[in-house]
């Protein structure tokens, strides 16, 4: 119960620093973020990339997002589907792609039955989080989403997960819990972490 408490005050201390950035200051970090992502090998070497759409001051992607289009990469975004408990489906994203809410107010593609694809056939999955620290360990919202794509990610490897973060999200030490699962890769707009 402490840890769980400990938890819910981290993501709100983090969360409310995030949420307290400019416009401008998250489009300047997200532009850097972007810069950094050009240069790194696993970017270069990936045709499917699955990222997330940004909510609740997340670093807004959609710089590195339309980067990786201009570099003829295809881009997943995740897709909340109604039918399954806690997974997560990743639909094609374009330039023409239109948007809708899902449950959790967070914009989303239009689901149909042949825009999405299998996340083994996924070369890299960019994941949001709320703090990492030292170990590479996550904490995310708290829904349980990508630490079910994490523990897959363990056992089968078929995709590479890479963190995204503002610098201040990093912290000493996050308590491990028997599911999570650390990352082996965090990118801030001033560092590239490896774990």
């Amino acid at each position: 119960m402490a840890l769980k408490i400990f938890k819910n005050h981290l993501r709100a201390h983090i969360r409310k620093i995030r949420n307290s950035l400019s416009i401008l200051e998250q489009q300047k970090q997200s532009i850097k973020i972007a810069k950094i992502a050009d240069n790194f090998i696993f970017f270069n070497r990936a045709e499917h990339i699955a990222i997330f759409l940004p909510f609740d001051g997340e670093i807004n992607t959609y710089p590195l997002i339309y980067n990786l289009l201009l570099h003829k990469r295809k881009i997943f975004v995740p897709v909340v589907h109604s039918f399954t408990r806690k997974e997560l489906l990743f639909v094609e994203f374009k330039n023409s792609s239109l948007l809708q809410r899902n449950k959790y107010n967070i914009f989303e593609p239009i689901l149909n039955n042949n825009n999405y694809i299998s996340i083994n056939q996924l070369d890299i999955i960019i994941v949001p989080l709320v703090a990492f620290d030292q170990t590479g360990l996550r904490l995310g919202m708290g829904g349980g989403f990508y630490d079910i794509l994490l523990r897959n990610w363990t056992m089968k490897k078929k995709y590479f997960p890479i963190g995204l973060a503002y610098d201040f999200q990093f912290v000493l030490k996050i308590p491990k819990e028997k599911w999570d699962v650390s990352l082996p890769v965090v990118l801030t707009p001033k560092k590239i972490w490896t774990f």
